[in-house]
């Protein structure tokens, strides 16, 4: 096989009978699939540094500026933090390349993981981006067929997806939940712990499939789709899911290393801080759980994330290793 064609490959600009010619000639042999597989390694770690990297944005002054306003159980707080974004964003995405090399192979596919607490970014056979969020595996093919890219996740991933008209990608989910797509950026969050899935597309398109009922919903630029993994044919709901307009900064800011809070409640809270941080948080007062916060971290440790929430609510909270308890603080 002419390494040309196999580059074509990997580099997602080979056609259809092109595919199926790799296709067909990697069954052929393992030692076809080595070198398929080094030639592709080569690809991905050799253009890996530069082209993992987003766009740098201006660079603040370090200045906190903090507002809360308390009403218990109801909590609203602000923290806004701005802080030098050269140097977080690129410690940020060291963490993300070395995370990436944590993978278990199996038979025929891969299987990336981003464990609790770090990010990772993949680079799929076609050369298509993926950033995984903390706490998500995506399970890829060595090689997608001819006919279709097929993928797997379980997590959150923001996908950057080369368009082929008659290539689409597939992302099955462990909530029921498939997003089939031809060329499009969009954020797909499916924690198999959270109540529902969530799609926020960016550009291109999307349709969103729903595996138990088989309904299918397609969604524009700039919108989002939750759909709840509750819903079966035997338990049909009685609306469409809501689609709405997105709020593109907040659903993807995780893969600029920004963690966002908009009056998200404590229970939600609690479950991004365990992503983001490899952290086991237990709440020991349960109406903390009644609390809203309104807050924008960026790279903050989590002993700082903790200071500032406590600062404007009150709250006290102990670190014994990774194990974090908050309860209500002295009145």
């Amino acid at each position: 096989m002419d390494n040309r064609l196999l580059l074509r490959y990997v580099m997602g600009k080979a056609g259809r009978s092109e595919r199926r010619r790799v296709a067909d000639w990697l069954k052929e042999s393992a030692e076809n699939m080595d070198r398929f597989s080094s030639l592709k390694a080569q690809y991905v770690f050799s253009g890996m540094p530069n082209s993992i990297l987003p766009e740098k944005r201006r660079v603040f002054p370090a200045i906190v500026h903090i507002a809360a306003i308390l009403s218990v159980p109801l909590l609203a707080g602000a923290i806004y933090l701005y802080f030098d974004r050269n140097n977080a964003i690129e410690k940020y995405f060291d963490a993300s390349r070395r995370a990436e090399l944590l993978m278990s192979q199996n038979p025929g596919s891969v299987t990336y993981v981003a464990n609790a607490g770090t990010k990772s970014t993949v680079v799929l056979p076609d050369s298509s981006v993926v950033h995984l969020n903390g706490k998500s595996k995506l399970t890829v093919p060595q090689t997608f067929s001819a006919d279709v890219r097929d993928l797997f996740l379980s997590g959150e991933g923001y996908f950057k997806v080369r368009h082929h008209e008659d290539w689409p990608m597939q992302i099955r989910t462990t909530k029921g939940v498939t997003v089939k797509v031809l060329g499009t950026t969009f954020d797909l969050s499916a924690y198999e712990d959270d109540a529902d899935v969530k799609v926020t597309l960016v550009e291109g398109r999307v349709q969103v499939k729903e595996d138990k009922t088989g309904s299918v919903h397609e969604i524009k630029p700039s919108q989002e789709i939750r759909i709840a993994d509750n819903v079966s044919v035997d338990s049909p709901r009685k609306e469409l899911p809501e689609i709405k307009r997105a709020d593109i900064h907040k659903n993807t800011g995780w893969v600029n290393g920004e963690l966002i809070f908009d009056n998200t409640p404590m229970t939600e809270i609690v479950k991004q801080l365990e992503r983001w941080y490899g952290v086991n948080i237990k709440i020991v007062d349960e109406d903390i759980l009644n609390y809203r916060l309104t807050a924008t971290f960026s790279t903050e440790s989590i002993t700082r994330v903790l200071d500032l929430i406590k600062f404007s609510s009150m709250l006290e909270y102990r670190i014994n290793g990774t194990d974090v308890m908050i309860r209500k603080g002295k009145s």
